[in-house]
């Protein structure tokens, strides 16, 4: 019993039983969970996390005014992945996954035709709106959690008006 005892201890104190936490401790920025349903296409090229301090109104907004311009991407193979985003301090009115088909991007609203919303964090109080979330100076915004699905991607024209492709 008191090896028990000692394992236990030993465990609390080294952090053992501790989760591991999402957002790293230093990240100025937004992080959680994207859960995944549906099928995942075959011509998936990439998942990314985007942010917009205001809605985008027109295609150009959409590609302009995206944080970070150069995403990374999320791990989409399983039905649950961590994200972290770095982002300067400020409230976004959107964040949201979206998908990329095969092609190079060029940081134009043309960049629409390979891209697709999967999913958006959406408003604790109203869940049909967008929810905002706001990263606070030097630290994170945590559990902005949202559920990607590939069988329903949506185009830009959804959210946006777009004049190009």
């Amino acid at each position: 019993m008191r090896k028990v005892w000692l394992l236990v201890a030993f465990l609390t104190a080294c952090g053992g039983l501790e989760p591991e936490p999402i957002c790293a401790p230093s990240l100025v920025g937004l992080c959680g969970t994207v859960r995944f349903r549906g099928t995942v296409p075959a011509n998936t090229e990439n998942v990314f996390i985007a942010a917009y301090l205001t809605f985008p109104q027109t295609c150009t907004d959409l590609i302009a005014n995206r944080q970070p311009l150069i995403p990374g991407s999320v791990p989409y193979t399983d039905s649950l992945a961590l994200y972290s985003v770095p982002l300067s301090p400020g409230t976004y009115q959107w964040v949201l996954a979206v998908w990329k088909k095969p092609g190079t991007l060029t940081l134009t609203p043309a960049d629409t035709q390979y891209l697709r919303v999967g999913g958006y964090y959406r408003n604790p109080a109203d869940s049909t709106q967008p929810g905002s979330v706001t990263v606070p100076n030097g630290a994170s915004a945590g559990d902005v959690n949202f559920v990607v699905d590939f069988d329903r991607l949506r185009p830009a024209t959804d959210f946006v008006t777009c004049t190009g492709p």
